[in-house]
């Protein structure tokens, strides 16, 4: 989202005085100078600092259109996000028929799942600003989230239009492509993404591969962004390995073991380790757009689990499933919160004896299990898994994985196990718009809220389908052994 913390033009209200306005500070210190210090501290990432500077100003100008403004999105960064609306709104009543305050309204209602809201304020903003870039860009990113993603591609054009270089709009605008399943098209215009600044740039002197003839070349891939993308895209490495290239990856420590048992990737090396001789470099980000893939032919595992069993589960003689369950995202973002399901919801399963069920969760969230009375209920398989490859032996013993959207789903899917996979709404790009079907994994299904913070329909929707596939426990026993 693009927030703008200085709006032009401003009500007269929130122009400065030349007078200097004594303050908290020295009594030089003007109120201009004071914000833009706050303001300073925001851009640093001092939220803190920002945040106790915008209440200090706030008792002296109570109805100032940029204080509100600027305070509502050091807000929001810092997840206080009912405050940060209620902040805008006020910065909105003294300046109405400001479009760029219309949008930071409209971020900051979109950031608290409320879309539909969220939507008025950004068509109001454009509205009153045909060719205001940034206001089509957010219009953009709140249609999108809405699933109407062909208005949403036709507000980044607008934006791109008014805008050519607004980095931002490119790379949604590839995002768009890739929810509305233009995979070949959507992989090639996010390559703009690497023009942001939070996409770390290679420090190699290597050259990158551009995706010409690769027969007798080193070729490093490395991990760009997190654990899900390496997981999920280095599957590709596999044709790189066809065309005779030595690969090799740099990845997160936690997935070392897991990767060195791949039979197409030649070496792993993670962070901090000395590296290898390599004649190229490239994102395993953009495999998709470098190898030109037949992506209707994917299929079949590609991931696979250590040959001893690092970690051994259970049997109950009365259990015909064994199902491993994962419900909160780590990180304390926004969208974190969104992707966590409540634990109570996974309790419903563990009422039937047919059903054996293990805990795969790591983090913070684990201590849900003593906070529930569940110990005797659930098995903490995850307190004692520390990286990929532990997961992955414990995942190649179940016969179903019930998880959120995490890096857990995508190993589980990667091997091939049949994986449920429990989607807010909205969802991430990667697993398409709609359906029930996953674009990467054949056996994944997908279970969508309806609604945003929605998870009745979806848990009912699994407890239908475990009565289901209970029936075919003798036949999933036979496949396991």
């Amino acid at each position: 989202m693009t927030d703008l913390s200085t709006i032009h033009p401003l009500r007269s209200e929130s122009r400065i005085s030349a007078a200097p306005t004594p303050l908290f500070g020295a009594a030089v210190d003007t109120f201009l100078q004071q914000l833009r210090l706050a303001g300073q501290a925001f851009r640093a990432g001092r939220l803190d600092e920002a945040i106790s500077s915008y209440f200090k100003l706030l008792t002296q100008r109570p109805y100032h259109a940029e204080l509100h403004n600027s305070l509502g999105m050091a807000l929001r960064q810092a997840g206080k996000l009912e405050a940060a609306v209620s902040h805008h709104r006020l910065s909105l009543a003294e300046d109405p028929d400001n479009a760029a305050l219309h949008s930071n309204l409209g971020n900051a209602l979109r950031a608290a799942n409320r879309a539909d809201e969220a939507v008025k304020h950004h068509f109001r903003s454009i509205a009153l600003n045909r060719n205001y870039a940034d206001g089509f860009f957010d219009l953009g990113l709140c249609l999108r989230d809405l699933g109407r993603i062909d208005e949403a591609v036709g507000c980044f054009t607008r934006a791109l239009a008014l805008t050519p270089d607004h980095k931002r709009a490119r790379t949604e605008f590839a995002v768009a492509l890739l929810m509305r399943g233009q995979l070949r098209e959507g992989f090639a215009a996010y390559e703009a993404r690497k023009r942001l600044p939070e996409v770390p740039t290679p420090d190699f002197v290597q050259p990158a591969w551009e995706g010409g003839p690769i027969e007798g070349k080193r070729l490093l891939l490395y991990a760009e962004q997190g654990l899900t993308d390496v997981l999920l895209f280095v599957r590709f490495a596999r044709d790189l390995k066809r065309r005779g290239a030595t690969v090799l990856v740099l990845c997160q420590a936690p997935l070392k073991g897991l990767l060195e048992e791949v039979d197409f990737i030649d070496e792993v090396v993670i962070e901090g380790e000395a590296l290898p001789p390599f004649d190229f470099h490239a994102s395993l980000v953009s495999l998709p757009h470098l190898c030109q893939p037949d992506f209707d032919a994917m299929s079949g595992p590609y991931l696979v689990p250590p040959p001893d069993k690092l970690v051994r589960l259970g049997r109950l003689d009365k259990a015909k499933l064994r199902i491993g369950i994962y419900w909160g995202a780590s990180g304390s973002r926004p969208q974190d919160r969104l992707r966590s399901a409540p634990f109570a919801e996974f309790l419903a399963f563990t009422g039937d004896p047919e059903l054996l069920i293990f805990s795969l969760q790591g983090g913070a969230h684990q201590k849900d299990i003593k906070q529930f009375g569940a110990a005797g209920l659930v098995h903490d398989v995850g307190r004692g898994i520390f990286d990929f490859a532990e997961a992955a032996s414990a995942l190649s013993q179940l016969d179903l994985l019930i998880s959120i959207d995490a890096p857990i789903a995508h190993l589980a899917a990667a091997m091939g196990l049949r994986t449920w996979v429990l989607l807010p709404s909205p969802s991430d790009w990667r697993w398409h718009l709609g359906g029930s079907r996953a674009p990467w994994y054949p056996s994944v299904r997908l279970f969508r809220q309806t609604a945003p913070g929605e998870w009745d329909s979806v848990f009912a929707a699994v407890h239908n389908e475990i009565e289901l596939l209970k029936l075919q426990a003798p036949l999933l026993t036979s496949e396991r052994s």
